[in-house]
């Protein structure tokens, strides 16, 4: 490589200089942002094709109860945050019916009467 005439070798354009010699030179620096940006862009395509496996993994798995569609529990699981067991149940109850499986899962539970299970206080 050919020097210049103070004796250095050239480096390519420098962006700045600082005063105690420090300096921020352009092709490293772009070289550096590509590489973030490489890493950045490989990490997600990974994440993708994760989530990609994960999807095929869930649709070979036990398919679901006949009229029940593999959508609507996943639908369900997501909106409703219960179970895949749940979901499939509360729409084996009401024969594939979304709406009326939402209804069924979202109403209140029985709960017991007071703390001490319902017992009455003896006079």
């Amino acid at each position: 490589m050919a020097s210049s005439s103070t004796g250095r070798i050239p480096q390519g354009e420098v962006i700045m200089d600082f005063a105690d010699g420090g300096s921020y030179i352009k092709q490293k620096l772009e070289d550096a942002v590509l590489e973030i940006e490489r890493r950045k862009i490989t990490k997600e395509e990974g994440a993708k094709a994760q989530k990609a496996m994960q999807a095929l993994e869930v649709g070979k798995s036990a398919s679901p109860a006949p009229g029940v569609k593999a959508e609507d529990v996943d639908y369900m699981v997501a909106q409703l945050g219960v179970s895949k067991e749940e979901a499939e149940e509360g729409l084996k109850a009401e024969k594939g019916d979304l709406v009326k499986a939402l209804i069924r899962l979202v109403q209140p539970r029985k709960r017991a009467r007071s703390v001490d299970g319902g017992a009455e206080l003896a006079k």
